[in-house]
C-alpha cells in the first residue's frame, strides 16, 4: 500500500460537504457476468423514485469489460406516456475494463427532491458488462432508446439494473490515452474504487510479461513533464510507438503474477483540503524484447479526489 503525501496539494479550495450515496438500487458488488450490453447507440433508462432530498453530483453504473466513452444522465419522468422526458443533467467518462462502480459527474450538479419520479440513463460500450444483478426479481421498470431518446422501447421489468447516485464532492476516476504493445499486447491500466480523502483505491495493470515487473508512474499533470509537453513520444528512448501520457514526480515499482497482471493499493491522507486535487497514473511495464528501451507503457488514469 502506498500513502500519497500530495506535496503541494493544500493550495486546492476545500469544499465543504461530504459525499455520500443518496440513492442506489441493488448497491452491491454482485452482478451477473453472463449478462452484456447492445448497441450500439444504445440509451438504457431505469424509472426511480427519489426517497429524499438531495443534489446529484454523480451517476454510477457497475461495468467493465470493454474501454471507450460512457455518458450517464437524469431524465424528467413523462406520467402520461410513462417514459423519460427530457434530459436535466448529464456527465461521460471513459471507462475501465474491471467490472466495478463507475460513473461520471454531472456537468451540473441536479437538485432532487422527495418523491420525485425520474429515469437514471447510461449510455454504454456495446458489449460492455450489464450493471445487473440478476435477470429477475426486480420491480424496476425500464427502457431502451436507439435514437437519442426521441422513442423508447418497453416498458419492460424483471431485472434487478444497479445503479448509483452520489451527493457531494465524490472522487472519481477514468482512463484516458493509449499504451503500446509489447510481448503481452498492449499493457491495460484499469481501477477498482474510487480516490477519497482518507481512503484507499487500487490501480490495476493487465497484460504485462508474466513474473515481471511493472512500475506505475504517478504525476500531477497531464500536459506537462519536467518542462516538456505531454503526451511526449518516447522515441527517443527507443520505443517509437509509445508516450509519456503524465508527469513521474513518484514511481513505484511491483511484481507482476504469472498472468501478467498487479495491483497497486494507493491511499490518500485524510485531509479535506485536497479534495478536488487531480492526480495522473501510467504504468511502465519492463519488457526488453518489446523495443530498444526496454519498457513498454499502458493507457493513463486521471485521478480526482472526493471526500
Amino acid at each position: 500500500m502506498l500513502r500519497l503525501a500530495l506535496v503541494g496539494a493544500l493550495a486546492v479550495p476545500a469544499l465543504v460537504s461530504q459525499a455520500a450515496i443518496s440513492h442506489a438500487n441493488y448497491d452491491t458488488l454482485v452482478y451477473d457476468t453472463n449478462q452484456s450490453m447492445g448497441g450500439p447507440n444504445l440509451l438504457l433508462a431505469v424509472k426511480t423514485t427519489i426517497p429524499t432530498t438531495f443534489v446529484a453530483s454523480r451517476i454510477e453504473w457497475f461495468t467493465g469489460e470493454r474501454t471507450g466513452l460512457n455518458s450517464v444522465s437524469v431524465w424528467s419522468h413523462d406520467a402520461v406516456g410513462n417514459r423519460p422526458l427530457a434530459q436535466l443533467a448529464s456527465g461521460s467518462w471513459q471507462m475501465g475494463y474491471t467490472n466495478t462502480w463507475q460513473g461520471a459527474p454531472l456537468t451540473v450538479p441536479l437538485q432532487l427532491n422527495a418523491n420525485d419520479e425520474v429515469w437514471v440513463v447510461w449510455a454504454p460500450q456495446n458489449g460492455s458488462q450489464s450493471s445487473v444483478q440478476a435477470s429477475s426479481g426486480s420491480t424496476q421498470q425500464y427502457r431502451g432508446s436507439f435514437d437519442g431518446g426521441a422513442t423508447w422501447t418497453g416498458p419492460y421489468q424483471g431485472v434487478q439494473w444497479k445503479f448509483r447516485m452520489w451527493s457531494g464532492p465524490a472522487g472519481h476516476y477514468e482512463s484516458y490515452g493509449a499504451g503500446c504493445a509489447g510481448t503481452a499486447g498492449v499493457p491495460r491500466l484499469s481501477w477498482f474504487g474510487l480516490p477519497m480523502v482518507g481512503a484507499s483505491w487500487n490501480v490495476q495493470i493487465a497484460r504485462a510479461p508474466g513474473s515481471g515487473v511493472a512500475l506505475l508512474a504517478i504525476g500531477d499533470s497531464d500536459t506537462v513533464a519536467n518542462g516538456l509537453p505531454l503526451p511526449l513520444s518516447l522515441a527517443a528512448l527507443g520505443a517509437p510507438a509509445c508516450s509519456l501520457l503524465t508527469s513521474f514526480p513518484v514511481t513505484v515499482a511491483t511484481p507482476t503474477d504469472v498472468t501478467g497482471e498487479a495491483v497497486l493499493t494507493l491511499t490518500l491522507p485524510a485531509n479535506p483540503a485536497i479534495i478536488g486535487f487531480e492526480l495522473f497514473n501510467q504504468w511502465f511495464v519492463l519488457d526488453p524484447p518489446a523495443n530498444a528501451f526496454g519498457f513498454t507503457v499502458s493507457n493513463g488514469g486521471k485521478a480526482t479526489v472526493g471526500g
